[in-house]
């Protein structure tokens, strides 16, 4: 699977379920885990690190930027008691994800600097990849609390694992955002 299916994929479902939800429809049954939404929104977040890296690709810019991750944090401090998540485990929860973000963003560039060139593609405009990061920073700390059973759990590393594999296989996840998504759930479990 390409960069840019990956990329478009979680936004494709998200699209097809909000869809449904607005014309009042049942979606069908799925066979999916209580962590499946968690995933669906980890997968997406990372797939947004396809595009974060055309746009540093094309600026120069480094990978790091500690200016916005802080801000990131700090947002998620400040947001996680309303969505019932304790401020500190969702800042180390996020920064889970802000570290498995640049592991795509670093993997796809030296992979672009190897081929001289980057995915002859339309180039995403930032403002709009931020907001929906933004957007996703809440119902990834919802998603995060409906789990918490979970990530308590004795069999929680195994079946994390499992999950992660069985959800992988069924998206086709290219390495690179495989290897992202088991860097975003390395201390899910408590």
């Amino acid at each position: 699977m390409t960069a840019s299916v990956v990329a478009t994929l979680p936004r494709v479902l998200s699209a097809l379920l909000a869809g449904t939800a607005m014309l009042g429809c049942a979606m069908p049954a799925r066979s999916a885990t209580p962590l499946e939404p968690l995933l669906d929104r980890i997968v997406e977040r990372n797939a947004i690190g396809d595009q974060v890296a055309l746009s540093k690709w094309d600026s120069g810019k480094p990978v790091l930027d500690a200016t916005r991750e802080a801000a990131v944090l700090a947002s998620v401090r400040e947001q996680a008691p309303a969505h019932g998540v304790d401020a500190d485990d969702a800042a180390r929860f996020f920064g889970m994800q802000i570290e498995s973000n640049k592991l795509v963003q670093y993997q796809l560039l030296e992979r672009w600097r190897l081929r001289g060139r980057a995915p002859d593609q339309p180039r995403p405009d930032l403002t709009a990849l931020r907001a929906r990061l933004d957007q996703l920073q809440g119902e990834m700390l919802d998603a995060l609390q409906a789990n918490a059973a979970t990530r308590q759990a004795p069999d929680c590393p195994a079946a994390t694992a499992r999950a992660a594999e069985a959800y992988a296989l069924r998206w086709q996840l290219d390495q690179v955002h495989r290897t992202a998504l088991v860097r975003s759930l390395g201390d899910f479990c408590r």
